[in-house]
């Protein structure tokens, strides 16, 4: 095996363990808590997970597919502020988001499958994009993946926190 067709392994590999992490992460939420911020402007567990879907489906596979398929189009620029004022839906179900997402995550993995290494490392230098390789791209999606999944972390530790809070007790009576 070669060093590059090693390294796409491994990192297919946490490419798919992103998504293991995104089930485990909102497992068991209560009601609503999916849509806790906790400061206005910020981002909600929703709010990451849609984006990150979102990204996926309009960003990252079109650029997957482009950088391995020379008659593939460019992908189009990506404004996450039109996303969220246009495309975003709070309503939409969490499980639907995840449900898509992993759809999306399991077509970038079939593409990296069998995959050969000069494809792989090809620079493609006809794009909006800059000059990128496959592996950047596969290194894009695992770095996106993983900064979303901080931030939804991060949530998901506020609201664990706030349900073990103790009630606070005044002139002794729990109120």
């Amino acid at each position: 095996m070669t060093e590059a067709r090693s390294y796409r392994t491994e990192l297919a590999a946490r490419i798919r363990a992103t998504m293991d992490d995104i089930a485990w992460v909102i497992r068991g939420l209560a009601p609503g808590a999916a849509h806790y911020t906790p400061a206005e402007g910020e981002w909600s567990i929703h709010e990451h997970l849609a984006h990150l879907r979102d990204t996926e489906q309009e960003v990252y596979l079109p650029l997957l597919r482009w950088a391995t398929v020379p008659e593939m189009l460019d992908p189009l620029d990506y404004s996450r502020k039109e996303w969220h004022e246009r495309r975003y839906d709070p309503a939409e179900q969490l499980t639907r988001i995840v449900d898509d997402l992993a759809r999306i995550r399991d077509e970038e993995l079939l593409i990296f499958r069998d995959l050969p290494d000069h494809i792989w490392t090809r620079w493609r230098t006809d794009t909006r994009w800059g000059p990128l390789t496959t592996q950047w791209v596969a290194e894009a999606i695992y770095r996106h993946a993983l900064d979303h999944l901080q931030g939804v972390m991060a949530l998901r530790q506020d609201i664990n926190l706030a349900a073990m809070q103790p009630p606070a007790v005044i002139g002794g009576r729990t109120a």
